[in-house]
């Protein structure tokens, strides 16, 4: 059997991967590169003779300098090379994806050999890796759109539903309280019977960008109707949503809605419910504001009713206004809770 120096060995395997197009490194137990092709050269922005003898950390010094080669997300280069210290040789074998100044992605592995010495190869994985991105991407939008309602850009129907259940049970779990708002806009027919359906969609998008604008983050707001919309307050209870109901059927009063040379005018009837430890599911929490609004309507429209006190209580009637609402009352929402 004919057996070659060791010295021709390596020559060989080095001129075999000098010709792959997958990057390879060796680098020794000081983390001095001993071995580099001119792919993997590419990754820190040099060539391969000029990143022979040079150290790790040297080279991702010199892409972070020059903006060049493997991206370095950090401000600080030094605990960026820190952090990676502790992962390199920590196993025997690892692998991570990294992305390049240039836009391009590669799977990097690092295998340590004989003792310290350190195997670091690339492949470029930029069309695999684009190909995932535009799919995100495409579950991203499509989930956008199976949860938005075209016309006005919020939360429809479906998605409504399935986010109110998850906040009823974390409020129910919490003992935190949680209010439902439900808001029909009244004879809402009639605009687009007298003025056509272009301006009863002008009036409702122009109706969801307003009472957006005076909700937090954290509520849920929704078109579930035609011109039916649903509001979840979480942390709410029902003298804060007395408060905020009314200030949302002010808010509707005074909306001048422009199509075309018309000017359109709204009012709104409104069911509110604080959620209780007897109801089992956010339908029955939307059954209870459903009641309210009905009797919203019924009494006249243009009011808000909450459904522990229907409207026609001899008790309550909440044909609420700002004089109606007791100081204490308003105390107990600040400012910055709701526009």
């Amino acid at each position: 059997m004919l057996t070659l120096p060791t010295k021709k060995v390596q020559d060989i395997i080095f001129s075999a991967l000098s010709l792959t197009n997958d990057g390879v490194a060796v680098f020794d137990a000081n983390d001095t590169v001993i071995y580099c092709n001119e792919s993997m050269a590419k990754l820190f922005d040099s060539t391969a003779a000029q990143a022979l003898n040079k150290t790790f950390g040297e080279l991702i010094k010199q892409c972070f300098n020059r903006s060049a080669g493997i991206n370095i997300e950090a401000d600080n280069v030094e605990k960026w090379l820190a952090t990676a210290a502790d992962k390199r040789r920590s196993v025997p074998f690892r692998s991570f994806e990294t992305d390049t100044q240039d836009g391009r992605w590669y799977l990097i592995t690092e295998q340590v050999v004989s003792g310290d010495i350190l195997y670091f190869s690339s492949t470029d994985i930029t069309e695999k890796k684009q190909a995932e991105m535009q799919l995100e991407a495409l579950s991203k939008e499509l989930h956008k759109r199976a949860s938005t309602d075209e016309l006005t850009t919020i939360s429809n129907r479906h998605n409504f539903y399935e986010m109110a259940e998850i906040e009823f049970h974390n409020a129910q779990i919490g003992h935190q309280p949680l209010t439902l708002i439900l808001i029909d806009i009244d004879n809402f027919k009639s605009i687009n019977d007298n003025f056509g359906h272009a301006a009863g969609d002008t009036a409702l998008k122009e109706f969801a960008h307003n009472i957006k604008g005076k909700l937090r983050k954290r509520d849920l707001f929704a078109r579930i109707g035609g011109d039916e919309f649903s509001i979840i307050l979480p942390n709410t209870d029902t003298k804060q949503s007395l408060i905020i109901a009314e200030r949302f059927r002010n808010t509707i009063a005074k909306m001048k809605i422009h199509h075309k040379d018309q000017t359109l005018q709204l009012t709104a009837s409104i069911g509110i419910v604080q959620a209780s430890l007897t109801m089992e599911s956010i339908h029955d929490v939307i059954n209870a504001a459903d009641k309210a609004l009905y009797q919203a309507k019924s009494e006249g429209r243009n009011k808000v009713c909450n459904a522990s006190e229907m409207c026609n209580s001899p008790i309550n009637q909440y044909q609420l206004t700002t004089t109606r609402i007791s100081p204490e009352t308003k105390q107990q929402v600040t400012p910055c809770e709701h526009a």
